[in-house]
């Protein structure tokens, strides 16, 4: 199982690396969702998963709230990739939202050009989208190079064993090609449990590793 640590700084990275996760994904403020990290922690973060030759996901969120972004913010969230593709970042995560709960899709198509052939995945924003239009989301999102949706299946009040009945009908519907990663309340000690249920080869967590 491919297992995906979301970690907020240095220390993280280290311990996640030390842990033998496959995957990083590297945010600012985790009890706030994720947020931008600092360059200099991405720059750092770069050059230790390279020689670790594990991969590296980098949050690309400019506050906390929603994900119903002005048009400064979303100028914001372009110079940001572009600038994490000068540091060698070659993987992010991002999604803007409709305040009618679904994707901004001009908003998004500026961020994906501006990605480039960076590889994007749509994080838990999806799970603001409502049920009805999921679907179509996901379609639409595959169709324009996103090949990975992480997502609770729900709001992260409710447990991830609460939540498991739409994850399943999420992977059922994704296109082909099309991973959902399911996330938030997976930990080393349900992630066995989450992956069998579920059918699923990849988790993501901030305690998807025990750590020592």
């Amino acid at each position: 199982m491919l297992k995906e640590m979301a970690v907020a700084d240095l220390d993280g990275v280290y311990a996640a690396i030390n842990a033998g996760v496959d995957r990083i994904e590297l945010n600012d403020h985790l009890e706030q969702g994720g947020l931008t990290p600092d360059f200099n922690l991405v720059a750092k973060a770069v050059e230790l998963t390279a020689q670790a030759k594990i991969d590296l996901v980098v949050m690309v969120r400019p506050r906390a709230g929603n994900f119903c972004y002005s048009h400064f913010e979303v100028e914001t969230m372009l110079q940001t990739i572009l600038h994490l593709r000068t540091l060698g970042v070659s993987k992010v995560t991002f999604g803007v939202l409709t305040p009618d709960g679904g994707i901004a899709r001009n908003y998004m198509l500026k961020l994906l050009e501006a990605a480039g052939s960076m590889e994007v995945i749509f994080h838990m924003a999806f799970d603001d989208i409502t049920h009805e239009k999921q679907a179509m989301a996901m379609y639409w999102l595959k169709e324009h190079g996103v090949k990975r949706i992480l997502t609770h299946g729900g709001q992260l009040s409710s447990p991830i064993d609460m939540t498991l009945d739409w994850l399943k009908e999420t992977i059922a519907n994704a296109p082909l090609g099309m991973t959902i990663l399911p996330g938030g309340g997976v930990t080393y000690e349900n992630a066995s449990m989450i992956a069998e249920k579920l059918a699923v080869s990849e988790l993501h967590g901030t305690r998807i590793v025990k750590l020592v």
